[in-house]
């Protein structure tokens, strides 16, 4: 499992490429914070599915355009497992993230829905050699 111990935000995880991802990082091992914007049944039901696999998931409902929003939920992300080591959305969303989280060193590693695969991929070789 080679992200145990780590922490990944995935935002709008009810998205089908959301959904791949969380399910993805969660089974090398990360704990996994399942924003949505709506759809409260297919997150619970995604974050469900995680924990019946043995995984950490919980879900989180927050519209990230908006700043109070945004806000909620990085508290409640660092409340229960700290600063994320992984943020995955799309492009757009990795400025409102950093600036919500604040200066990190080092900074959380931002992926986009696509590249999820790849870099797990590599995670696993780089822990095989």
């Amino acid at each position: 499992m080679p992200l145990l111990g780590k922490t990944a935000l995935v935002i709008n995880a009810t998205c089908t490429a959301g959904e791949a991802a969380a399910e993805a990082l969660a089974l090398a091992g990360a704990r996994v914070m399942l924003n949505y914007p709506d759809r409260r049944d297919a997150a619970e039901r995604l974050a469900e599915r995680i924990r019946n696999r043995g995984g950490q998931a919980m879900a989180f409902r927050a519209d990230i355009m908006v700043a109070g929003e945004l806000r909620s939920l990085c508290d409640v992300l660092l409340a229960y497992w700290g600063r994320p080591d992984i943020l995955v959305g799309d492009a757009s969303h990795g400025v409102a993230l950093s600036a919500a989280l604040g200066q990190t060193d080092p900074p959380p590693l931002f992926l986009s829905y696509a590249t999820v695969a790849d870099f797990l991929a590599a995670a696993k070789a780089d822990r095989r050699n």
